[in-house]
């Protein structure tokens, strides 16, 4: 019986560090999804901050295109 015990015990262990494995996976992918989230917002600023660069841009050089004209 003895034997039984002792395998039953090597495997407890075992199955505790795939429960902790499997919940610390799901903490991760909670966590990576909320980062991945947080960048596709950034992406979206930034574009919207080069769009705005590249119109100010533009409109300096039409300015100063306009003004050398006269």
């Amino acid at each position: 019986m003895k034997p039984k015990i002792v395998q039953q015990m090597k495997m407890q262990p075992e199955l505790k560090v795939q429960m902790e494995l499997d919940a610390h996976e799901k903490e991760c992918a909670i966590r990576y999804q909320a980062v991945n989230d947080k960048l596709e917002g950034l992406d979206k600023r930034m574009w919207r901050i080069e769009a705005m660069s590249m119109v100010g841009t533009l409109g300096v050089v039409a300015l100063i295109v306009a003004i050398v004209m006269k």
